[in-house]
């Protein structure tokens, strides 16, 4: 009898364990779910919006960040009340937000990151986020878009070309992108200089894949600019994947979840994912849903 009893306890102790880390694992998530809001490109019917609610559910993440997402009330059409959202106050509607799964209890500290406006250009989401003493900072962006390979040291800016109203948002573009590094790399080295686990992620609109194969230096690629050394070497699952979105239609990827050492020690190995939609691409369909495919990676708090 005794026997049995210590082998009960032993069995409930190894059910409880297995309890308790299924308990600390999370998912987290970043989606652009292009023009969710008000603006007259955003032609979704009823039936879209529950093929991407659909979706939501299928991801079923805890920490989701969303870019062109307008405001609460357009992300519950996707993602209901199973959230709490956190959202910028830039007067736009492809603005940055945050959903926090309500199951899960977090303590949250959330504020907008205004220092990424450098001109007309979208605000971040700092989120603090805490539970069973344990805490993960993180930083949801949607950087400006159309410099996605460019070196971005002013010389080489400087000298592109500006004939054309192409070549102008181009040059644009990549004069914006390059003054928000500065901002974004005092954000990591707040975070870094506090032994902190972080994560930086959402729409960067930069293919780091390229930032490496081209080999540039610190002042010419994104991810050179932000990967530095110690407390501050970045990690990234897109930096060597391929996306499958849309069949591969857009291969290299432009949204990354990128980790700080610290935050690296609680990931969960292979976990990444991108949520692949199944419908073959058409530009109407890439409306309907949305031209990026949310990805995800697991952590352990």
């Amino acid at each position: 009898m005794k026997n049995v009893i210590l082998t009960t306890i032993g069995l409930l102790l190894i059910l409880f364990s297995s309890f308790k880390t299924q308990a600390e694992e999370i998912k987290v998530a970043s989606w652009n779910i292009a023009w969710l809001g008000s603006h007259e490109y955003n032609h979704r019917t009823d039936a879209d919006y529950k093929k991407l609610a659909k979706y939501a559910k299928q991801l079923n993440a805890d920490v989701i960040a969303l870019q062109e997402v307008e405001s609460e009330y357009w992300a519950r059409k996707v993602f209901g009340n199973d959230y709490d959202y956190y959202f910028s106050t830039k007067d736009w509607v492809q603005r940055v937000g945050v959903a926090i799964k309500k199951s899960q209890h977090f303590t949250v500290e959330a504020k907008e990151y205004k220092a990424l406006d450098v001109g007309k250009v979208r605000h971040g989401m700092d989120i603090t986020l805490t539970k069973n003493g344990k805490t993960l900072h993180l930083l949801a962006v949607h950087l400006k878009s159309g410099c996605f390979a460019a070196p971005l040291d002013s010389s080489s800016v400087k000298a592109m070309p500006s004939t054309s109203i192409k070549e102008e948002k181009r040059k644009e573009a990549c004069t914006k992108l390059s003054k928000q590094i500065s901002p974004l790399e005092q954000w990591i080295d707040l975070h870094a200089s506090q032994d902190a686990a972080y994560i930086v992620l959402g729409d960067f609109n930069r293919r780091f894949s390229q930032d490496i194969a081209l080999k540039y230096s610190e002042d010419k690629g994104l991810w050179q600019a932000l990967n530095d050394d110690g407390k501050e070497t970045l990690w990234t699952p897109t930096m060597t994947a391929n996306s499958g979105c849309w069949g591969g239609y857009y291969k290299e990827y432009i949204d990354h979840i990128i980790f700080s050492p610290k935050a690296k020690e609680k990931y969960i190995e292979s976990s990444f994912e991108q949520l692949i939609f199944k419908p073959k691409y058409t530009k109407e369909l890439s409306r309907n849903l949305s031209d990026h495919c949310p990805i995800s990676v697991k952590v352990k708090l």
